[in-house]
C-alpha cells in the first residue's frame, strides 16, 4: 500500500473530543495513544486527533514532552517516514501536514548532529545502487543537504561531491542522472548534480568530445537533436570555448566524428520541422557549411558526402540537394570572385553523358524544370566555349542507333543548332 493510500484510507474516521479527554485524564502517553489509534495506516483524521492529544500532553507534562516526528520516526523508521512524507506531499489534502513533518524531520536529524552521509545511510540509500533516484526518500536526503549547508556554512557539502564519494565511476553516475532527468519528482535534483558536475568538467578542461561520448550522445542516432542532453552539451561546448578561447573546438567537428555528413544533414532537416529544435537545426546546417568551406571541400566532394551520387533518379527533388545547392551559393557568398557553378561538380560526379540523361528527365518535372533547363543551357554553352565538335558530342552521347525521340538525341540536336549559329 502506498503512502498516499495509507493517508487516504481513513479520512472518514474521526476521534471524538470526549475520547481524547478520557485518555488525557488517565495520563496516557502520546506513544500509547499513537499505538491505540493504529496509526500504522497513517490515516489523516486519526493523525490529526493524535497531534491534538500530543499538544495537550506536552503542555501538561513538560518533563515527558514528546514531538510529532520523534514518535512517527520511532514507529516507521527514518526511511519509512521519508517515503510516507514524500507520498503525502503529492496529495492536496495531506500536503500541508507532510511539509510540516518534513521540516520537523530535518530538524530532528540536525539536532542529532547527523552528517549528510549519516542520513544517506539512515534512509538506506546506500543499498539502492544505480536505482538511487528511483527511491522516493532521495528527495528528503537532498533537502537535508541544503539544511545542513545552511546550518554549517564552514562545512559545505555539495550533492555532487556526496554522490561521487558513493559513485566514483563517472559513467555510472552520468547514466543515473540521464534517467533521473526523465522523472519529474527528481528532475530538479538531477539538474543540480549535473550542473555541479559540468563545473568540475570545465575546471578539469574535459573536452566537448569526451563529454559527448560520456553522456552517450554518440549512441543517440537520428533523435540526437531532440535529446535534452544535446542542448546541455552545446552549452557546455560554448562555455568550454569561452574559457579556452585559444583552443576553440567547434561542435560540428565532434559531431562529424560520430555521424556522417548525410546523417547530420538529415537530422537538421528533420529538426527544422519542429519549433523547439529549429535553432539547433539552423546552427547545425550553418556549422556544416562553414566546416566544408574552411576545409576547402569542392562541390563534388560535398555532393558525394551527402550521398546524392547514389541515385540518378529524381536527384534534384531530394531534400539534401537543396542543402548542396545552398553550399554552392555559400561559397560564392564568402568569396565573390567565385561564381556559383553547379555544372562542373555534377560533371565530375556523373560524367557528361549520364548528366544529360538526368537533366532531360528532370526537365519534364515541374518542380525541377527550371534548374534542369538552366543546367542544360550551361552545358551547351560549355561545349560551345570549348568549340566541341558535333561528332565528338555524337560519340559522347552515344547517339548512333537511338530512337528519334531519345532524350540524348534531342539534346544533341539542340547542340547542333547552337553550334551552327556560331559557326
Amino acid at each position: 500500500m502506498s503512502a498516499v493510500e495509507m493517508l487516504r484510507n481513513a479520512l472518514k474516521l474521526s476521534v471524538p473530543e470526549s475520547q481524547l479527554e478520557i485518555w488525557f485524564k488517565h495520563a496516557a502517553s502520546a506513544d500509547d495513544v499513537f499505538k491505540f489509534l493504529l496509526l500504522d495506516d497513517a490515516a489523516d483524521d486519526l493523525l490529526r486527533a493524535w497531534i491534538s492529544y500530543m499538544k495537550r500532553f506536552n503542555t501538561a507534562n513538560l518533563p515527558k514532552k514528546t514531538s510529532l516526528i520523534a514518535t512517527l520516526t520511532a514507529h516507521y523508521g527514518d526511511e519509512g517516514m521519508a517515503k510516507i512524507i514524500e507520498g503525502a506531499k503529492q496529495v492536496s489534502s495531506t500536503a500541508s501536514i507532510a511539509k510540516r513533518l518534513e521540516s520537523e524531520l530535518m530538524q530532528l536529524w540536525l539536532g542529532q548532529k547527523h552528517s549528510v552521509d549519516d542520513v544517506f545511510k539512515l534512509l538506506k540509500l546506500d543499498e539502492a545502487g544505480d536505482q538511487l533516484f528511483a527511491q522516493p526518500q532521495v528527495v528528503a536526503w537532498a533537502k537535508y543537504v541544503d539544511e545542513f549547508n545552511e546550518l554549517h556554512p564552514d562545512k559545505q557539502v555539495s550533492l555532487f561531491s556526496a554522490l561521487t564519494a558513493r559513485y566514483p565511476n563517472e559513467e555510472t553516475l552520468v547514466k543515473m542522472l540521464i534517467a533521473a532527468k526523465k522523472s519529474p519528482s527528481v528532475e530538479n535534483i538531477a539538474v543540480r548534480v549535473q550542473s555541479e558536475q559540468t563545473k568540475l568538467w570545465q575546471a578539469n578542461k574535459k573536452s566537448p568530445a569526451d563529454v559527448f561520448k560520456l553522456v552517450k550522445l554518440d549512441e543517440e542516432g537520428p533523435t540526437l537533436l531532440t535529446s535534452p542532453l544535446f542542448k546541455s552539451w552545446l552549452q557546455y561546448t560554448d562555455e568550454y570555448n569561452m574559457i579556452n578561447w585559444k583552443e576553440t573546438v567547434s561542435s560540428i567537428s565532434t559531431l562529424r566524428t560520430h555521424y556522417s555528413d548525410d546523417v547530420l544533414a538529415k537530422m537538421s532537416l528533420a529538426a527544422d520541422k519542429t519549433p523547439s529544435t529549429q535553432n539547433f537545426a539552423k546552427r547545425l546546417r550553418s556549422e556544416l557549411l562553414r566546416e566544408w568551406y574552411d576545409t576547402l571541400k569542392p562541390g563534388n566532394f560535398v555532393f558525394k558526402a551527402l550521398k546524392l551520387d547514389k541515385t540518378t533518379s529524381k536527384v534534384f527533388e531530394r531534400p539534401l540537394f537543396a542543402l548542396w545547392k545552398e553550399y554552392m551559393e555559400f561559397v560564392s557568398l564568402k568569396d565573390p570572385r567565385i561564381k556559383v557553378n553547379m555544372l562542373t561538380p555534377l560533371i565530375k560526379v556523373y560524367g557528361e553523358r549520364k548528366l544529360v540523361k538526368i537533366l532531360t528527365t528532370a526537365e519534364n518535372v515541374p518542380s525541377t524544370n527550371t534548374i534542369a533547363t538552366n543546367l542544360q543551357e550551361a552545358l551547351l554553352n560549355r561545349w560551345l566555349d570549348n568549340k566541341k565538335k558535333p561528332e565528338a558530342v555524337f560519340s559522347l552521347l552515344r547517339i548512333e542507333g537511338t530512337a528519334t525521340d531519345d532524350a540524348s538525341r534531342l539534346f544533341y540536336e539542340k547542340y547542333i543548332e547552337a553550334f551552327k549559329a556560331i559557326s
